[in-house]
C-alpha cells in the first residue's frame, strides 16, 4: 500500500474515533486497594512523587508508579486517566498491561504441569487441531517449552495484513482461531529450538492449548489458576467484553505531530484474543502476582526452576536500557546496574507497562504509562532515577 494512502486512511480512522469519545464521570474511575495505602508514611514518598511528576510532564498523559524498597511500599500517580473526561490518575486505577499477560499465561501452563494435566515436553500437535498444525510452519516439531521460551520459530501474527486490518476496521470480531490464520503458510523464522524470536503467536497457541487441556474457557483458566488463588481483585480478562469498567484510556501520537489521540479504536481489537496480552490489572495486584510467583507460592519449585532457566538472547533482541539480554520460559531477565530483576514489559497502542521484581533484594518496580513510543526518554529517566533511590 502506498504510504501516503495508508497515512490518509489512518488519519481518517483516528478522526472518526476521536469524534466519538465518551465523556465519563470521575466516579466512573473510582477504585480501591485491598490494603491501607502506606505511601504517605514512606520516608521517600515526596522524592518518588517528584520523580514521577517531573518526568510525566515530558509528554506523558498519565502514569502510575509502584515501588517496594527496603523501607516499604509506595504508590503514586500523575497526569490523567481520561483526557476527554478530565479525570486525574489514581494509583489504584486499572491498566491494560499488554504482554505482561504472557507471564500469567506461562504461570497457568506450569500450574497445569504441576497437576499432571500436561507436560512442557508435550508436542503442541498433541493438543492443537490437525488442520491448524498442518498450516503452521514448525508446528509439527514444536513443544510447549518452545512456545514458552519463544524458541519455536513460529511466525508472529502481527503481519502486515493483520496491522492493516486492525487499523482500517474498528471491530474485526477476532477470536483466537481467526487470528492464527494470519500466519498460515508463513515461513518459520528458524528451525525449532535453534534460536530466539519474540512471537505473540506462541502465547496465542498456549491459550488454545490451555482451553483444550481444561475443557474450560481461557477466562476461566486465568480466574481459577491465577486471579482467585492470589486474590487479585482488580485482575480482569474477557473475550466478550475485553475492556473493564474504570480502565484508564490509552493515547497515541499517530500522526507524529505531537497530538495525542484516544487509541481505543485500535487497542480494543487486540484484546481478548488469547494469552499474548489482554489482562487489565492495577499496579498493586501486578506486584503481588510477580512476588508470589517468584517466592514459589503459585507454582512448584521445579516449575519455577524451569521457568527461570535463563538463556542468552541474540544480540539484536537485547534491550540495553533495562539490561534485558536473557530470557526464560515465560519470564524475562533484566541485568540492571543494581542487580538482576525478573518480570516482563508490555505495550500496545496507548499503553506501556513495566513489571520488575528483584528476588535477591525482595524489591519491586512497576510503571504504567497510558501513552506510548514517543516518550521513551521519560520512561527511561523514571527508571534510572527510581533505581538510584531504591538502592541508595
Amino acid at each position: 500500500m502506498n504510504k501516503y494512502l495508508f497515512t490518509f486512511i489512518l488519519a481518517t480512522t483516528v478522526l472518526i474515533a476521536c469524534q466519538k469519545n465518551e465523556v465519563l464521570k470521575t466516579e466512573d474511575y473510582a477504585c480501591d486497594l485491598p490494603i491501607v495505602d502506606p505511601s504517605l508514611t514512606h520516608p521517600k514518598a515526596a522524592t518518588y512523587q517528584g520523580i514521577l511528576d517531573k518526568n510525566a510532564k515530558n509528554g506523558m498523559v498519565g502514569a502510575i508508579l509502584l515501588v517496594k524498597d527496603k523501607e516499604g511500599l509506595w504508590m503514586g500517580a500523575s497526569g490523567q486517566a481520561d483526557i476527554a473526561s478530565n479525570v486525574p490518575m489514581k494509583s489504584c486505577n486499572t491498566f491494560l498491561i499488554a504482554s505482561i499477560s504472557k507471564v500469567f499465561t506461562a504461570a497457568a501452563v506450569y500450574r497445569y504441569a504441576d497437576k499432571g494435566l500436561l507436560s512442557t515436553d508435550d508436542l503442541i500437535s498433541k493438543w492443537l487441531p490437525t488442520e491448524m498444525i498442518d498450516k503452521i510452519d514448525n508446528a509439527k516439531e514444536a513443544k510447549i517449552s518452545h512456545l514458552l521460551s519463544h524458541t519455536s520459530g513460529i511466525h508472529d501474527f502481527y503481519t502486515n495484513r493483520f496491522e492493516l486490518d486492525r487499523t482500517n476496521k474498528v471491530f474485526n470480531e477476532w477470536d483466537k482461531e481467526k487470528v492464527v490464520t494470519y500466519i498460515y503458510g508463513k515461513k518459520a523464522n528458524f528451525e525449532v529450538g535453534s534460536s530466539y524470536a519474540y512471537s505473540n503467536t506462541n502465547y496465542l497457541l498456549l491459550s488454545i492449548i490451555l482451553e483444550k487441556v481444561s475443557g474450560k474457557s481461557f477466562e476461566q483458566v486465568y480466574q481459577e489458576e491465577i486471579f482467585s488463588p492470589l486474590n487479585l481483585s482488580s485482575a480482569y480478562y474477557s473475550e466478550t467484553d475485553p475492556i473493564p469498567a474504570g480502565c484508564v484510556k490509552g493515547y497515541s501520537d499517530f500522526t507524529a505531530d505531537g497530538n495525542l489521540i484516544d487509541s481505543q479504536h485500535l487497542y480494543q481489537d487486540e484484546l481478548g484474543i488469547g494469552g499474548d496480552g489482554g489482562i487489565a490489572i492495577n499496579a498493586y495486584d501486578l506486584a503481588v502476582f510477580l512476588e508470589e510467583l517468584m517466592k514459589g507460592n503459585l507454582i512448584s519449585d521445579s516449575s519455577l526452576e524451569e521457568m527461570t532457566n535463563w538463556f542468552d538472547m541474540p544480540e539484536d533482541w537485547h534491550w540495553k536500557t533495562y539490561g534485558q539480554n536473557e530470557n526464560g520460559f515465560g519470564l524475562e531477565k533484566f541485568n540492571t546496574d543494581y542487580g538482576y530483576a525478573v518480570g516482563h514489559t508490555g505495550g500496545i497502542d496507548g499503553f506501556s507497562s513495566f513489571g520488575f521484581y528483584f528476588p535477591d533484594e525482595d524489591m519491586t518496580y512497576i510503571l504504567f504509562v497510558n501513552n506510548t513510543k514517543a516518550f521513551d526518554t521519560a520512561k527511561k529517566a523514571i527508571f534510572e532515577e527510581v533505581m538510584s533511590l531504591m538502592f541508595d
